[in-house]
């Protein structure tokens, strides 16, 4: 995004977090501090920076769910490699518990080779009989030994992907701990850049997509097509009022796409924490055909998601210091696509 102009989008995203933020750390001057030339200047330079903070942070919380939705499935993968490899340890002890008891077997026999088959038959005929069964034990005692190398060879091959599956949980859990750090950071940077606005500023921001009180009072969602589609407006609207938190999924804070999930799901509707993987994972619906449930998506790839609602509005959690509301998706900017859980 250009910091030359701020979008409607973001403008709206940090609206609500003005006010909040600024009853926490209080109103700062505007003007550059001496020998801190980059320091904004303007309450114009202070919006496109905290739009350009909004829609940072906002990714960056989206590769931060990502990445713990890494954790998961690197920590399944491993656990299955755990499994694996002690299934083929079980596999090996058979095999080798086989193999010892075939050559136990045939070491006490009393024709344990040709040479005393031949000195212990009465007969032509039972000497060609006794070859005979020796050779079919020592094609299995082969088909064994087979097996057990098999097993053998399984029983590395599952120990080394088990540990290769374990060292790659611990380095997304790592992950994930130098994106929270670099989250907190940003964080740091949008309260104390929202600390700089007047008190005519921040209420300024609240009016540039919000939906007015009187309207949000108002509103009656349009009916849903499904009764899915219906219990998960219902439930993302009766969050309304609950604060945003970067990587909340409810049911008392929530970032956008823990609304949405934690919305479908109390429709039995699995949904990942992730608004990227959301859009890729439902049927894309053209914004002339928007219905009630549906969630539309902001990005490429998409960083932020909300539900519509009807009426050409939707509810949203926005940013950090907001609260879930509703908002006119006429106002935004960077939308990118819609898609139907259900």
């Amino acid at each position: 995004m250009a910091l030359t102009r701020v979008s409607r989008f973001n403008r709206a995203l940090i609206g609500s977090a003005l006010l909040a933020t600024a009853l926490v750390v209080g109103p700062m001057s505007a003007h550059a501090t001496p020998g801190t030339p980059t320091t904004p200047q303007t309450s114009g330079e202070v919006s496109v920076k905290l739009a350009d903070l909004a829609k940072k942070n906002e990714q960056l919380t989206e590769r931060l769910n990502q990445a713990k939705i890494d954790v998961t499935k690197a920590q399944d993968e491993a656990a299955a490699a755990t499994r694996g490899a002690a299934q083929a340890q079980v596999m090996l002890r058979r095999a080798q518990k086989t193999l010892a008891a075939m050559v136990a077997s045939q070491y006490k026999a009393p024709t344990f080779s040709h040479a005393a088959a031949m000195l212990a038959s009465g007969s032509g005929q039972s000497y060609l009989e006794t070859v005979q069964m020796l050779n079919l034990i020592s094609d299995h005692q082969g088909d064994v030994a087979r097996v057990a190398s098999a097993a053998t060879e399984a029983s590395h091959k599952a120990e080394t992907a088990a540990t290769n599956a374990v060292a790659a949980t611990i380095a997304k859990r790592d992950e994930v701990s130098k994106q929270q750090q670099a989250l907190q950071g940003q964080i740091d940077k949008y309260k104390t850049l929202l600390a700089t606005l007047t008190a005519a500023e921040r209420a300024s921001y609240f009016n540039q997509n919000t939906v007015s009180p009187a309207q949000v009072a108002n509103i009656t969602p349009a009916p849903a097509k499904s009764k899915a589609a219906a219990a998960a407006v219902s439930a993302a609207m009766s969050q309304r009022g609950k604060p945003y938190v970067w990587g909340a999924a409810g049911p008392d804070s929530y970032d956008c796409s823990g609304l949405t999930m934690w919305a479908w799901g109390q429709a039995g509707v699995s949904l990942p924490h992730q608004s990227a993987e959301q859009q890729a994972m439902l049927p894309a619906v053209d914004r002339s055909q928007l219905q009630p449930g549906d969630l539309v998506f902001f990005g490429s790839p998409a960083y932020h998601v909300g539900m519509y609602i009807g009426n050409g509005m939707f509810v949203q959690a926005p940013t950090s210091g907001d609260v879930v509301k509703v908002s006119s998706l006429g106002s935004m900017s960077d939308y990118s696509g819609a898609g139907r859980p259900g």
